[in-house]
């Protein structure tokens, strides 16, 4: 009895202090987890478990001698989901969320919030200590330590598209969302702590105490006031790392790869179709300033790791058997500095070519550029022995017609005669000239002729 009246004490303590009135149904929903997973305020929508079911304990707070919360406890990967359909587009507009909390693990990338139900890899996180919106915002490093309680605040303003990130009462992070990413789609629920089906290990479990969800962005003036508020109710130890960071250095548990003074990029690359991951796929890294490959590596389980260095701009590639192959650009900003890159896949369609061979004008000989493309192709199609090449040349509408079409002919014949002295039959080539017949941008000035100078490379399956 002791323990369930000081909870409802310690309740009316927390909304008389932040003058919040307990049977507002229009500006508010709140989870103390004292009736499970419905709210304090009348008529609003429950909560809804993910994954694994989480217990609802009796926690004491530190410091007092009679006073506990209630909590839910979850397990990895797993959370609880707000349901806006129920709640009658309450996070259509302008919102706030905030939640106390702490989780066991904070190792790596850590799920918080999920706005596209486990369909994107988009959203926010802590990483390291640091606030994170994945790829668009990341904050200073913040007192953000596992199994520690932390106050976590995010707020997306309708109007200007501003997003705000607070730790402890403190803004973190501030950005404009670029589109709708800090947004709910058309599912219209909003997931806390559950990662995604992209790159689902980045979860953590741990425990809940409260959250509360308001149809409007809260001023940092009352955020602040709210962290002040419950921090002196839910008071918790200073965490020995704070008083002892040596020990943070020296723990095992912290990567080697730190020491590389490189930037890690983390991938997935997966089936767009049904998100799974795509076991073998060969991924190769090539710098985007001239072309030269300077990783390449094959997935396991989807996932695909590189250290590169720091302050450059890659392209990644990945291509598997049945799927058409495609390129991501990233930029790796800082040492140390982990990189998520997520690469999505189509079916094999054939539809369009898979390479395109540019020349100068009047001239069927292959510069540096088509043969670096070239030595990507050969590498495919030797993997490729299902497929046929199908080549087809193109020139601008410069000069005599009958000459353009040779000259289209004859650049087929180079990159037929490049790729067969590379070990592809000849029987596996086909290919025709069609002069300035078939134009890929209408020939009206110098730059749009260049893209018309061309060979271009179709894959076609080989009828058994």
């Amino acid at each position: 009895m002791i323990c369930k009246k000081s909870t409802t004490w310690l309740l009316a303590v927390l909304l008389f202090a932040l003058h919040i009135p307990s049977f507002s149904q229009s500006s508010q929903w709140t989870y103390d987890f004292n009736n499970g997973l419905t709210p304090i305020e009348s008529g609003g929508p429950s909560l809804k478990q993910l994954g694994e079911p989480g217990q609802y304990i009796k926690e004491k707070i530190p410091g007092s001698e009679d006073l506990s919360r209630s909590i839910y406890v979850f397990q990895k990967n797993s959370g609880l989901q707000f349901n806006n359909t129920e709640a009658k587009g309450f996070l259509n507009k302008s919102f706030t969320i905030e939640i106390y909390f702490k989780l066991d693990e904070l190792d790596s990338w850590k799920r918080v919030l999920d706005f596209k139900n486990r369909k994107s890899d988009y959203g926010s996180y802590i990483y390291d200590g640091k606030l994170n919106f994945y790829d668009y915002a990341i904050g200073e490093k913040a007192p953000v330590k596992a199994n520690q309680y932390v106050h976590y605040v995010y707020s997306r303003d309708f109007d200007t598209k501003v997003i705000k990130m607070y730790i402890n009462g403190l803004s973190k992070v501030e950005f404009k969302d670029p589109g709708t990413e800090g947004m709910l789609d058309n599912d219209q629920v909003l997931n806390f702590f559950q990662d995604d089906l992209i790159a689902n290990h980045e979860s953590s479990a741990g425990s809940i105490a409260l959250i509360r969800v308001y149809d409007r962005v809260m001023t940092p003036v009352f955020i602040r006031r709210s962290y002040q508020t419950i921090s002196k109710a839910f008071k918790e130890p200073v965490a020995k790392a704070e008083k002892a960071p040596e020990k943070e250095v020296t723990e095992p548990e912290k990567p080697v790869k730190r020491k590389s003074n490189m930037a890690t990029v983390t991938g997935r690359v997966y089936d767009g179709r049904n998100l799974k991951p795509v076991n073998d796929a060969e991924v190769m890294v090539r710098k985007s300033n001239n072309d030269s490959l300077v990783a390449q590596t094959k997935t396991i389980d989807g996932i695909y790791n590189f250290e590169l260095t720091p302050y450059e701009s890659y392209r990644i590639s990945a291509q598997a058997n049945g799927f058409q192959s495609k390129s991501v650009s990233i930029r790796t900003t800082n040492r140390f500095e982990e990189v998520k890159s997520l690469i999505s896949l189509s079916p094999e369609s054939h539809t369009t070519p898979l390479s395109t061979l540019y020349f100068t004008q009047s001239n069927e000989v292959l510069e540096d550029a088509a043969l670096s493309g070239l030595d990507s192709i050969v590498a495919y199609f030797q993997k490729r022995e299902d497929l046929k090449i199908i080549l087809k040349g193109h020139t601008d509408n410069t000069g005599d017609f009958e000459k353009n079409l040779d000259l289209s002919r004859k650049r087929v014949e180079t990159v037929k005669t490049y790729l067969t002295g590379k070990g592809i039959p000849e029987n596996r080539i086909e290919g025709a000239g069609y002069g300035p017949a078939q134009p890929s941008r209408m020939n009206q000035t110098e730059a749009l002729k260049k893209s018309n100078r061309r060979v271009d490379v179709w894959a076609e399956p080989i009828k058994r």
